[in-house]
């Protein structure tokens, strides 16, 4: 029997027919495709890349981009996929770094952007863009040098009139750095209780963390954020602990280097003692007693001076271009301590200084022998409860500088440093638990003789 009397009856047939396959060939059945139903939404579908992250301006880059379909599929539709600003343009020439590829569909470029065009999927199903590809003796992507993650913006249409909607979800490659491991932190010693610490981590860095620790516990001392390079000064130590530091380098939030321990170091600077020779005024033909001074303590501290070589260095009637013997003409002289033994106390704090000292120069005047009978007048000011004051004793006969002490007893201590024969330039000082009123000072010269004066104390 016929099904159909000629082959334009059998075409009209298939445009009218609701039948899935027919097709009739020599007595045998074929299967044809029937029209597809209702595609996906436009803007769905996932994509995903192969690549999550990339070190900045790194080379030869291979990245495969899944695009699937979601339910209902796509007909005839469309994806747009924009690759950031910085890395490789994308291209259709296989040598070019950025040469890409499609698995289905017809691909076309727009500047950055990827466009693939005219493929068909049913759902679940995927297409692959291979961006950087290196069939054809490309190098491969180079990565943007703008670190952190970027997103790939892709936009989708189900069907050819569908209008291109962005993907809830794009894909996201994370450009990071590769930071050197900083060096360990310098720490040195700026005061009895202060250290600074310098630290220079990577440039690239994001921003850095110092730690200082205390050695004997490793208990934190402190700790800097913010600062990819600097100093750093911690004040209010303890005399004689030791310290040490660690910087970690922060990239862009994924990246975290951290120092080596940085080399102990104690807290407090050898101190730099300072010797100095006393100002002397004394008279001709009486001995030279020169005193010391040591400067650069710590306000616990005390030292004594001993063993020690003075040079003196001036010219009078005898010259005296250096030596280590007093001078004994008349005339003004350098008196410089060219060695000295130090003794601190306490005898914990010694080894927080120097062994080696720097010296400062005094005077020795050596005036004439006074022929004026000893004596005191007045007292030129006063003393003040509580306070050091300059007063000068005015009289006659003074040689060199006389030792004085007062009727109140250590309530008060009064130093010469001044003697022009007949004035004594003093320093004065009370404390508080002294009594006001009028007191005396007796001024008791090198060669035994002595004079006393009144003065007040307000």
């Amino acid at each position: 029997m016929k099904l159909f009397e000629s082959p334009s009856k059998f075409v009209a047939f298939l445009g009218r027919s609701t039948v899935p396959l027919v097709l009739v060939a020599s007595g045998v059945l074929v299967g044809v495709a029937a029209p597809a139903g209702a595609a996906a939404n436009n803007g769905t579908g996932t994509m995903t890349s192969s690549v999550s992250s990339v070190t900045y301006g790194s080379t030869g880059h291979t990245i495969t981009f899944t695009y699937t379909a979601a339910s209902g599929g796509v007909s005839a539709g469309g994806v747009h996929l924009t690759v950031p600003n910085g890395w490789s343009p994308p291209s259709s020439t296989g040598t070019a770094a950025g040469y890409t590829t499609v698995s289905t569909g017809t691909l076309t470029f727009d500047g950055q952007t990827i466009i693939d065009l005219g493929f068909t999927l049913a759902a679940g199903k995927t297409l692959t863009i291979t961006y950087g590809s290196k069939a054809l003796k490309g190098p491969g992507a180079t990565a943007t040098a703008t670190v952190g993650p970027v997103t790939w913006t892709t936009y989708e249409k189900s069907t050819s009139s569908g209008t291109e909607t962005q993907l809830a979800k794009s894909p996201t490659i994370t450009v990071t750095q590769t930071l050197a491991t900083p060096a360990a932190p310098n720490i040195a010693l700026v005061s009895p209780t202060s250290i600074i610490v310098s630290f220079a981590p990577n440039p690239n860095a994001k921003y850095s963390n110092v730690i200082v620790y205390l050695a004997s516990s490793k208990a934190v001392v402190k700790e800097v954020t913010g600062n990819t390079s600097g100093t750093e000064t911690i004040t209010g130590l303890i005399a004689g602990d030791s310290y040490y530091a660690t910087i970690t380098s922060v990239g862009n939030g994924t990246d975290y280097f951290t120092s080596a321990v940085g080399a102990h170091s104690v807290s407090v600077t050898p101190g730099v003692l300072t010797v100095s020779a006393k100002n002397a005024f004394i008279a001709f033909g009486q001995p030279v007693v020169i005193t010391s001074v040591v400067n650069g303590l710590q306000s616990t501290d005390k030292a004594v001076v001993g063993n020690i070589t003075y040079t003196f260095t001036g010219v009078g009637t005898t010259v005296y271009a250096s030596s280590t013997v007093a001078p004994s003409a008349i005339g003004t002289y350098s008196v410089l301590p060219a060695n000295a033994t130090v003794v601190v106390t306490p005898a914990t704090d010694q080894g927080i200084y120097a062994k080696s000292y720097n010296y400062v120069a005094g005077s020795l005047s050596i005036t004439a022998p006074s022929k004026a009978k000893l004596r005191a007048i007045r007292v030129a000011g006063g003393a003040w409860t509580g306070r050091t004051v300059t007063v000068v004793v005015i009289g006659a006969g003074f040689t060199g500088q006389p030792r004085i002490v007062s009727s109140t007893g250590r309530g008060t201590s009064a130093r010469v440093f001044r003697d022009s024969g007949t004035r004594l330039s003093v320093r004065v000082t009370t404390r508080s638990t002294t009594p006001r009123g009028v007191h005396t000072f007796k001024i008791i010269f090198a060669n035994g003789k002595s004079v006393n004066v009144h003065y007040n104390q307000f």
